[in-house]
């Protein structure tokens, strides 16, 4: 998610409700007492606070167009938001004492103040965005599965901005040209296979004059979804897109894996024992559960796990046609496991892997060799994954796509492949921080 012109008023509206709330909270906090001389004493050290505030609700999904469209979904996300900030700015204060102020009496009236504030206006801007704003005609040229989601997710989601005044599955030059003419067309979205057509491409061509955005189906769905679109992969389309990152970025990231894992190392090795000892009361057997993955140009390499189930049970699962696991988790995961599980513990190890270099913090997951196996053969472009180092976490798990199935898998890639093809510090950071706010929320497991 960026941030963008269509976004960018809830960006002034969380700020200009930061400091709004700021001065009321003080106001009633003060009361008669209230001098402009305090707000000005104030405002200089709630400015990390203000930072604090606008990636809590970056991370939660606040800025993101998508979850608007449903009031449920956009309160229960502010909600979350409003709560965790208030656990960080409190720990902020604690943590960094200052002597001229006393915050910590005015964070509670603050906190509310700010959360009754900020959506009251998001929720005005919201609606007004939903059904006040001028949407841009879109005039779409696509057949398949991803063009029929597409028109079927913009329709659905007048906050995005575009409007589907038509969906040609077929390309018609006359139709085009009349649609054109009659509506007041502001994009041209295109599938790829029409760009190298001469007719189509001097057509194309006189609507860019009449001020028409003429724009690829692959870019526009990208866009709008955070995806790749399946439908539109060809060899082409890859030595196209995919280009290798810069030496500066992949040192950068390989330094950060480092730092990260051998930090992580040190504060968990302490309680190492501990789960050893747990996992060796819970259940007999190994300590870790080791098992293949594929890694890096589809090199196999041993993910290190604490074992959270009993041993030999993990082999009874077998891969059946839909690629689907028979699973029993209820009764192979002992009790000191599924805790483990819940918190994340049995991953720790897994910075062994990052040591090594077979993991990277941030890219597609490593399939077991099983899953990849099966994968490869049946959905096309699959071994793609494997240009880069996998992740612990990745675009996809942070959009809830974990491949339990060939359909869901196929879905994952296209989430993959976005994320290989846009990867940049800015993206890894934004990964780890929804990551992160998943394993706060115990949610995702």
């Amino acid at each position: 998610m960026k941030i963008t012109f269509r976004n960018l008023p809830f960006l002034v509206v969380d700020v200009a409700s930061f400091y709004l709330a700021l001065f009321l909270s003080l106001l009633i906090r003060l009361g008669p007492k209230y001098e402009w001389e305090i707000f000005r004493l104030h405002f200089s050290p709630f400015f990390p606070i203000l930072v604090i505030f606008i990636l809590t609700f970056y991370v939660v999904g606040l800025y993101d167009l998508r979850n608007f469209s449903k009031l449920f979904r956009f309160f229960k996300l502010l909600l979350i938001g409003m709560i965790v900030f208030l656990f960080l700015s409190a720990t902020y204060f604690y943590l960094s004492p200052i002597r001229e102020i006393s915050p910590k009496l005015i964070l509670f009236i603050f906190s509310v103040t700010l959360g009754v504030i900020d959506y009251g206006l998001r929720e005005w801007l919201r609606r007004y965005l939903m059904k006040s704003q001028p949407l841009t005609n879109v005039l779409l040229i696509g057949k398949g599965e991803d063009a029929a989601e597409l028109a079927s997710y913009v329709r659905e989601n007048a906050q995005m901005g575009y409007r589907i005044e038509t969906w040609m599955k077929e390309y018609d030059q006359k139709e085009v040209q009349r649609i054109s003419s009659e509506n007041k067309i502001g994009i041209f979205v295109v599938p790829y296979t029409l760009r190298n057509q001469k007719e189509f491409a001097a057509q194309a061509y006189r609507e860019l004059l009449r001020g028409v955005e003429v724009i690829g189906f692959s870019e526009f769905y990208e866009n709008v979804l955070g995806k790749v679109s399946m439908d539109e992969l060809q060899e082409n389309w890859f030595l196209e897109k995919i280009k290798p990152k810069n030496g500066l970025y992949s040192t950068v990231k390989r330094l950060v894996d480092i730092f990260l894992a051998l930090f992580i190392l040190v504060i968990t090795l302490l309680f190492w024992p501990v789960i050893i000892l747990g996992i060796k009361l819970s259940s007999k057997g190994p300590i870790f559960f080791l098992k293949e993955r594929v890694g890096l140009r589809e090199r196999r390499f041993r993910l290190f796990k604490f074992r959270t189930m009993h041993p030999g049970k993990e082999e009874t699962n077998k891969i059946n046609d839909n690629f689907s696991r028979e699973r029993g988790d209820d009764v192979r995961v002992f009790s000191f496991g599924k805790w483990m599980r819940k918190i994340r513990i049995d991953e720790w190890p897994q910075v062994i892997n990052v040591l090594k270099g077979e993991l990277s913090f941030v890219g597609p997951r490593a399939d077991f060799t099983d899953y990849y196996n099966i994968l490869k053969e049946k959905i096309p472009y699959y071994q793609i994954r494997t240009i880069i180092v996998p992740g612990l976490s990745g675009w996809a798990q942070i959009h809830d796509k974990v491949g339990s199935s060939v359909d869901n898998a196929r879905e994952r890639l296209a989430y993959d492949i976005y994320y290989i093809k846009n990867r940049s510090f800015v993206m890894d950071l934004a990964i780890s921080l929804k990551t992160l706010k998943t394993i706060l929320t115990f949610s995702g497991v």
